[in-house]
């Protein structure tokens, strides 16, 4: 008999089956996203009493509801379905990770990453990103959103993201990060403005004008900290969460406003034109930051973040 065949079974060996199964949890996840036992059903290539009745087993396994079902509304996620939808996510990523671990190296790392990007960082980050990650690990799925920096932590710490892009302005110290690249405020003018020739100006010179505010929290607190240092109290005209709104109401001379430097176009979308003008004194650096909950990452997370540090030279050109 060999030695594994003579070894006691463990504690763990002896823990009962669990009571639902991983396509039980895929079910229930499509439903969740959907909203919608028939949406769920198309989407999982399986008729609508297989989903329906998967739920119904998951929901006497686990003893209780997990969604509320209505005919005219489809399918909502009651509190407990919210609950556990994060740790079926976990599941069914680490059962795929089990089966692709055996084999070539690469094959390892697979599932679905979630990043959320603060909103104006998004159309620089993001592509370059997931066609860098697929090209290098074909099996990583990047799924995404946008939002502000309160709700994208909160969202981490619930496990519905894995990765947050954010700038370096109000990050909890407890979070681990890497930096992707830095970027510093400019002043934006129409292309018409007196002093959109000057190349570098002072807040002062635009003081006494209306300004244009993107009122996203992390850049509507750097603004104003930035015209505070320098004694400036903005006479604010115009407010938006919109970055091309913003461009455009500047473009359209309605004001003034400071933007991060980024490769970007100096035409907004309604065809009018910009000025990006250096500030002087100049603002400090500001870091732009991937950064994640303190808890262990997985394999297909590690990737990810790789190919972020690969890509730093292109981040740094963008916004430099």
């Amino acid at each position: 008999m060999s030695d594994i065949d003579a070894t006691p079974l463990s504690s763990a060996a002896k823990t009962p089956p669990l009571p639902y199964t991983l396509r039980q949890l895929e079910c229930f996840l499509a439903v969740a996203a959907s909203g919608s036992i028939a949406r769920a059903a198309v989407a999982l290539n399986a008729s609508d009493s297989a989903v329906s009745d998967s739920i119904t087993a998951l929901e006497r396994a686990l003893d209780a509801e997990l969604f509320r079902r209505k005919r005219s509304r489809g399918a909502t996620l009651t509190s407990d379905g919210i609950t556990i939808v994060p740790i079926a996510r976990r599941i069914l990523t680490e059962g795929a990770e089990l089966s692709a671990s055996v084999g070539h190296e690469l094959s390892a790392v697979v599932g679905p990453v979630r990043i959320g990007v603060i909103g104006t960082l998004a159309s620089v980050i993001l592509p370059r990103l997931i066609v860098a990650t697929q090209r290098t690990y074909p099996g990583i799925h990047i799924e995404y959103r946008t939002g502000d920096l309160e709700s994208l932590l909160t969202a981490t710490n619930s496990g519905e993201l894995d990765l947050v892009v954010t700038f370096d302005i109000g990050v909890p110290p407890e979070y681990p990060r890497i930096p992707i690249t830095t970027t510093q405020a400019m002043l934006v003018v129409a292309a018409g403005h007196p002093l959109a020739t000057r190349g570098t100006v002072s807040l002062a010179e635009v003081a006494h004008e209306p300004m244009v505010l993107l009122d996203i929290v992390a850049s509507r607190t750097h603004t104003l900290e930035l015209m505070s240092t320098q004694g400036i109290t903005p006479r604010i005209q115009h407010r938006t969460t919109d970055y091309e709104l913003c461009r455009a109401l500047v473009g359209r001379g309605l004001g003034y406003t400071l933007l991060m430097r980024r490769d970007l176009t100096t035409e907004a979308w309604d065809g009018s034109r910009l000025a990006y003008l250096n500030i002087d004194p100049p603002p400090r650096a500001t870091q732009i930051l991937m950064v994640w909950p303190h808890n262990p990452i997985p394999p297909r997370v590690t990737a990810v973040l790789a190919c972020v540090q690969q890509l730093r030279p292109e981040f740094e050109a963008a916004f430099g």
